[in-house]
């Protein structure tokens, strides 16, 4: 996988979880590696068989400048690099266009031909469950678990109704409420009762105002 082509895409979506269309329309000029941000606006969608260039995202939370790792900042440094070598190697023959996923000659992907490479490699890997469309929800669920909260995480991918995301991730919030549960007992409790089935007859003294 990480030799892949798009290898630096595959990362920036399991990073960012942005859509699809935006991924494959993002160009260089909504890109600031030094500072590490990214701005999502263009869009690169499949309607009626036809790819359709679009500007601004799916909702109204879509258009807006997000933040990337440092990770994935040089992943894409390398991946500019690379670009840059190919734009000179085909000259004048480049595709225009200034999208920061290519073909060696300047031209962006059909987000379909994206979606089942990823599919093809995952499958090569005995990874065949994920799908490209899957990294947005595992970014999601692992932004959560790592504690980010839901308000971030919601507006990082997009989602304009912070009720909706809450809804299709409950099960990821639920888990977490359990964990923190435990871990709340283990400190206030101590060794002594944690993981027993008994009640304590008295419980420390805390003071909650």
């Amino acid at each position: 996988m990480r030799e892949d082509r798009f290898a630096a895409m595959f990362l920036l979506e399991l990073t960012t979880g942005i859509r699809r269309g935006q991924i494959c329309g993002l160009k260089w000029s909504a890109v600031d590696l030094d500072a590490g941000k990214v701005t999502v606006h263009d869009n690169r969608v499949v309607v009626g068989g036809q790819v359709v260039e679009k500007a601004g995202g799916k909702t109204r939370n879509a258009d807006q400048t997000i933040s990337i790792d440092k990770t994935t900042v040089g992943a894409l440094r390398q991946w500019r690099a690379q670009q840059d070598t190919e734009r000179e190697f085909f000259g004048a023959a480049y595709h225009p266009g200034d999208f920061v996923f290519t073909y060696p000659d300047g031209r962006p992907p059909h987000p379909d031909s994206i979606r089942q490479r990823f599919e093809r490699l995952t499958a090569r890997a005995g990874l065949s469950r994920i799908t490209f469309h899957g990294l947005r929800h595992t970014y999601a669920t692992g932004a959560l678990r790592a504690g980010v909260s839901p308000k971030i995480v919601s507006g990082r991918i997009g989602h304009a109704n912070i009720g909706f995301f809450l809804e299709t991730y409950a099960h990821v919030l639920d888990n977490d409420d359990s964990e923190a549960a435990e871990q709340a007992a283990a400190f206030l409790l101590g060794d002594s009762w944690t993981g027993s089935d008994d009640a304590p007859a008295n419980l420390p003294p805390h003071d909650i105002t």
